[in-house]
């Protein structure tokens, strides 16, 4: 039987990490491997019980330059429409 307090006191390498690394950053340890699960119907990652969670934003800049873009094809949407209609009553 898996001794999962004890997996979990030895989850982490006792050697400091990479100085290229984060602070605050630890390698797992080969027993915190076994902390490591995958939810069987959706994939999703799991470590220690609690799903990795990992999300990408857009940074400022392409935050603004979507919302250019959308706004650019917005207009244009409306300018064809207008284009459009004139077109058909004529």
């Amino acid at each position: 039987m898996i001794d999962w307090d004890e997996i979990r006191k030895y989850r982490h390498v006792t050697d400091p990490s990479p100085t290229t690394w984060p602070a605050g950053v630890k390698a797992i340890s080969r027993q915190g491997v076994s902390l490591l699960g995958i939810h069987e119907s959706t994939g999703e990652l799991y470590w220690g019980g609690q799903q990795v969670v990992t999300a990408r934003r857009l940074a400022n800049f392409e935050q603004r330059l979507a919302l250019a873009v959308t706004i650019a094809t917005v207009v244009m949407a409306v300018i064809e429409i207008g284009r459009a209609a004139n077109w058909i009553t004529h």
